[in-house]
């Protein structure tokens, strides 16, 4: 597949939101919910843990590798 990144809306339990979720070809993740709310979200110590330790966040990673055939351990 070639492809610079690709995006979904999902539905977040821990922000009780649906969130854009990002992921790079170098296997990069962002969401649009932590970006835009990171300084509320690090005040009031919500769980969000950010798309590193987003369970969400890995999860439509590994799915999209998992479809382009790349392995996620890797990156």
């Amino acid at each position: 597949m070639n492809w610079r990144l690709t995006a979904t809306t999902l539905f977040c339990e821990t922000a009780k939101k649906w969130v854009p979720i990002i992921v790079y070809k170098d296997g990069r993740t962002q969401c649009g919910y932590y970006y835009r709310h990171a300084v509320v979200l690090k005040d009031t110590r919500q769980l969000c843990q950010g798309p590193d330790g987003c369970a969400l966040c890995i999860a439509y990673k590994e799915d999209v590798f998992q479809r382009d055939g790349r392995i996620t351990q890797n990156l």
